[in-house]
């Protein structure tokens, strides 16, 4: 859906676009001519040595594992290919949910309470010590996460203690890194803009104004039934400390290009949520309506991605 949008608003008398498929199953990239029927061939096959003979710059519009990780980066690296957004370690650091916690609390940056349950690293033993602390000390409701998904995917909202296992063992379908965090009370999802390498264009906040107290998967792409608030209904003290925040925290996560970074705000306090260094470009994403808020066209905004692609 990002990708077809782009396809809509592309500078095409500055550019000439190039669509490449890089298929979930086979793990193979094709060169397609068009989005809205996918022709999947031996013949349009495009290995990745052969990826500067078709384009100059690779403008990623991926989601969740290998593609937002650092693992398509690097690949794009390894063959010399010039391309739009977060690096390597960016990318990878924002996409593992427990290692960018344990950075920002290493800055003292205030965060929701959470627990790690990591069933590789960890005895069987020291699992179920973190469990019965998070039990004890946790208020509910409590999310359950994957380490490294997107889009909310394996994500599971638990409001009793009889629907954590149930939870845990969802979130061991995408990762076996588990992140359990408390949650607030009544918080507003507030969500910022940046967009540079050096200099840095910040938006205002923006928040998300939800149907129901959970934004998964089928909200956020097919549902639309969060609406996108610009800018978000808090006070202009708690808007300009965020503003403050938001570049502080991108670039202590070695982020580059552009990324939405995401707070909650709850009972006047800021909590730092999370990084997405590949956000959506739909009609309704987040990261291009608060770009657009700062004058920019859907257009204009593409153009400035691609002018700080290195």
């Amino acid at each position: 859906m990002s990708a077809k949008n782009v396809v809509k608003y592309f500078d095409y008398k500055r550019y000439k676009l190039v669509l490449v498929y890089w298929h979930k199953q086979d793990g193979r990239f094709y060169l397609v001519k068009n989005i809205e029927k996918l022709v999947l061939t031996k013949s349009n096959i495009l290995p990745a040595p052969e990826f500067t003979k078709k384009f100059d710059v690779a403008l990623l519009m991926t989601h969740g594992k290998y593609g937002e990780d650092g693992v398509l980066q690097a690949i794009l690296e390894s063959h010399k290919v010039k391309y739009c957004g977060c690096r390597v370690l960016g990318s990878a650091l924002c996409m593992d949910k427990i290692v960018f916690k344990k950075l920002m609390q290493s800055e003292n940056i205030r965060q929701v309470r959470y627990g790690v349950l990591d069933f590789k690293a960890q005895t069987k033993t020291e699992i179920a010590t973190e469990k019965k602390r998070i039990k004890k000390e946790f208020h509910f409701p409590m999310y359950v996460k994957p380490s490294n998904s997107g889009s909310s995917v394996g994500i599971t909202k638990v409001s009793r203690v009889d629907a954590l296992e149930a939870a845990i063992k969802e979130a061991l379908r995408h990762d076996s890194k588990i992140l359990i965090e408390e949650g607030l009370v009544n918080p507003i999802e507030v969500e910022v803009a940046v967009l540079g390498n050096d200099k840095l264009l910040v938006s205002r906040p923006g928040s998300l104004e939800l149907a129901k107290d959970f934004y998964n998967y089928d909200d956020k792409y097919k549902l639309g039934e969060a609406q996108v608030v610009i800018p978000a209904k808090i006070s202009p003290a708690i808007s300009k400390k965020i503003r403050r925040l938001a570049p502080i925290i991108y670039r202590l996560a070695n982020c580059q290009g552009f990324a939405r970074v995401d707070f909650f705000v709850a009972r006047g306090q800021i909590y730092i949520n999370e990084i997405n260094t590949l956000p959506g470009f739909t009609d309704i994403s987040m990261f291009p309506m608060l770009m657009m808020d700062r004058g920019l066209r859907y257009k204009e905004i593409l153009n400035k991605i691609i002018d700080l692609a290195y």
